[in-house]
């Protein structure tokens, strides 16, 4: 086992920090330089332009937290409804726990763009936090604090603008913002894109969950809402059944939650799991 400093040790839990230390000893200091937060908001960066580009609003929001509806459900508003859980359980966090963020410096195509992605990333959090849900995302800038990093990859999929993750006790999870969300028409909406990518790191699902996932079951929280922030609707937008569902969810106290939405659900409730950072 590395040896992992004692300040280290008594502030994360041990398999945490030794994957920091093995970060630390195996990828070069300058891959893991994060900004600051204070700086980086004093910046106010400016949305970049292109020239010669008109550009053009997306029709609809590419994700791949999960896989993107059929075509088939392209004009069908009525499949949409708010929705929580995951294969044989429903994951969320702990109440009053501070899910912490920072924002790798570098792997941009122009360092500008790095300040930009976590000042919107930022302004997402805080509308997610203006509800109260006794989670709290908080931007910090040592990794070391981080429970998820900021991070932009090389385009996976035509189109796709962002990725993240669910709630789980993953030690160090990463939201990957990809060229797409950059591009001229679609980077004015950054915010709205990690409003719904924060969405994921909350617990929720798509919209359309019941009638396009198989093995990965799901319960409908609240009413249905074609325009939900977990829609494909672009640009994603909190609505007040959002509001309301995701409280919901978030004050619920029982051991399990549904009955599941899906082919194959069988009207069994799904688990709750509480994770901590």
């Amino acid at each position: 086992m590395p040896h992992v400093p004692h300040a280290l040790r008594s502030t994360i839990k041990p398999s945490r920090a030794n994957l920091i230390h093995d970060l630390k000893d195996n990828v070069s200091p300058d891959a893991l330089k994060t900004l600051n937060p204070e700086a980086a908001k004093s910046q106010q960066p400016s949305l970049p332009t292109e020239s010669g580009s008109t550009g053009s609003k997306l029709e609809s929001y590419p994700c791949i937290t999960q896989k993107p509806p059929p075509a088939a459900f392209a004009n069908n508003t009525s499949i949409a409804s708010l929705q929580v859980g995951l294969g044989d359980k429903i994951p969320r966090w702990k109440a009053n726990t501070t899910v912490n963020f920072a924002a790798l410096a570098h792997g941009y195509p122009k360092p500008e763009l790095a300040v930009l992605a976590a000042t919107k990333l930022n302004e997402a959090a805080n509308e997610w936090n203006a509800l109260d849900l006794g989670i709290h995302f908080a931007w910090v800038e040592k990794i070391d604090d981080a429970a998820f990093v900021l991070s932009f990859a090389e385009q996976r999929s035509e189109g796709v603008l962002a990725e993240a993750f669910f709630p789980s006790d993953v030690d160090l999870q990463t939201l990957n913002v990809y060229p797409a969300a950059f591009r001229p028409g679609t980077v004015q909406y950054l915010r709205n894109i990690f409003l719904h990518e924060l969405g994921h790191v909350l617990g929720l699902r798509h919209e359309f969950a019941p009638e396009r996932e198989r093995s990965a079951k799901s319960v409908q929280v609240g009413p249905r809402n074609p325009t939900s922030v977990m829609g494909y609707e672009f640009p994603p937008r909190l609505q007040a059944s959002d509001i309301d569902s995701t409280k919901a969810f978030y004050q619920f106290s029982g051991k399990e939650l549904g009955v599941r939405q899906g082919r194959g659900a069988r009207g069994v409730p799904l688990r709750i799991v509480d994770f901590s950072v």
